[in-house]
């Protein structure tokens, strides 16, 4: 149960990444505790690492570690399981949005709700409807992208953000990974 439940809030902050923003992330570089807070569940941590179109999400629970690399350049995403050094790969699917920049678009297309202080940053609170959907996002001055977003399942906030250069070496496949096949879900009657 606890791995199901595992895999289940990592992919869920591997689709917050693909919905935080819109335009293009080419000189975003920056590294950050990440808090995610699925309604009615426990929040879980970890570190968020990206430079440009690449992301790398490491998350832990009860002593068990996922890592997810986000390769759009590779059309691939990689979920890694350190402590068993093995790994999955999966198709980068073009039309799923990674980081990106929040950009005066965006911002035209989202409500403005006020001022608020999130992670001790200064920040401005939008609401973008798409869908039928609400999601908020907390746009700090400091930063070109949300610090933190929520919607209707999940919260998700970045802490401790720290911008500057990141190793290369962080966006690739370690070695010495095996490579395990993705297991085939059955299907629903």
């Amino acid at each position: 149960m606890k791995s199901k439940r595992f895999s289940v809030v990592v992919l869920l902050a591997f689709a917050f990444s693909a919905i935080l923003c819109t335009g293009t992330a080419s000189a975003v570089e920056f590294s950050a505790e990440m808090v995610i807070q699925p309604k009615g569940d426990e929040a879980m941590t970890g570190k968020i690492f990206v430079k440009g179109d690449k992301v790398r999400q490491e998350t832990t629970e009860e002593g068990e570690t996922q890592v997810m690399i986000i390769r759009p350049d590779k059309k691939v995403t990689w979920m890694l399981t350190p402590e068993e050094k093995t790994y999955m790969e999966m198709p980068f699917q073009s039309e799923d949005k990674t980081f990106e920049e929040w950009t005066a678009d965006k911002e035209k297309s989202a409500k403005f709700l006020g001022d608020e202080t999130v992670s001790g940053l200064p920040s401005k609170k939008y609401e973008s409807i798409e869908d039928g959907e609400k999601t908020y996002f907390w746009i700090s001055k400091q930063f070109p992208f949300p610090v933190k977003v929520e919607d209707a399942e999940v919260t998700m906030e970045y802490k401790n953000i720290k911008q500057g250069p990141l190793a290369d070496s962080l966006f690739e496949l370690p070695a010495g990974y095996q490579k395990m096949s993705m297991p085939i879900l059955p299907e629903k009657d």
